[in-house]
């Protein structure tokens, strides 16, 4: 794409997303087989959660996501213009302490019912020895074949580890703001599993 800018003046326009969640808007929409989806199904049908997922840092933890009718419709609105080339890392700078941590106290919120562990390796073993118990198709729908993923704790990091300063400024341009990730999302996940047969 730089080298089509660079010999034909194309205007692109880059967007890097990091995790893409679910839509904010309507019912169902979510996508199943995504890394975030299946942690936080795992999460309810096992009932079991550390009593962080982070060790210190930086600062506050954070949890980088977006929702996609967000980033659909700010992608959309970014577009080529003009006749340059741009990058975008589509990021959620924001530092508002807003993390896993944060989304079980949600699911707890919303009725589900997850005992914290404090010992993290503790939580692994019995989170794994949970999700092999499972029937095969809540297996097949869990975090299970990623789990390495979850095995150590994740550092404390304040806003986003990727440069987004670029993406700030061309949404402010655009009048919009980076919505933080809400209660609200995170329940509408748990009824969105419910609608598509996963709970």
């Amino acid at each position: 794409m730089r080298e089509a800018h660079d010999l034909c003046q194309l205007p692109v326009a880059v967007l890097r997303p990091g995790m893409i969640l679910a839509d904010s808007r309507f019912a169902g929409q979510l996508n199943v087989p995504d890394i975030f989806t299946r942690l936080l199904f795992s999460l309810v049908v096992t009932g079991i959660a550390p009593r962080s997922f982070y060790r210190g840092g930086d600062g506050r933890p954070h949890y980088e996501g977006l929702p996609v009718d967000f980033l659909a419709q700010t992608i959309a609105a970014l577009g080529p213009n003009g006749r340059g080339f741009a990058t975008y890392n589509t990021t959620n700078p924001h530092d508002d302490g807003i993390s896993l941590d944060t989304f079980v106290d949600w699911i707890i919120d919303a009725g589900h019912t997850i005992g914290r562990i404090d010992d993290y390796d503790e939580w692994v073993a019995r989170f794994e020895t949970a999700m092999r118990g499972l029937p095969e198709r809540q297996r097949s729908e869990s975090v299970l074949a990623v789990l390495d993923i979850y095995r150590q704790p994740a550092d404390a990091v304040a806003g986003s580890l990727v440069a987004g300063k670029h993406f700030q400024a061309a949404v402010d341009r655009l009048g919009r703001r980076i919505p933080h990730v809400t209660a609200e999302l995170i329940t509408k996940y748990l009824s969105d599993m419910k609608q598509v047969g996963l709970l």
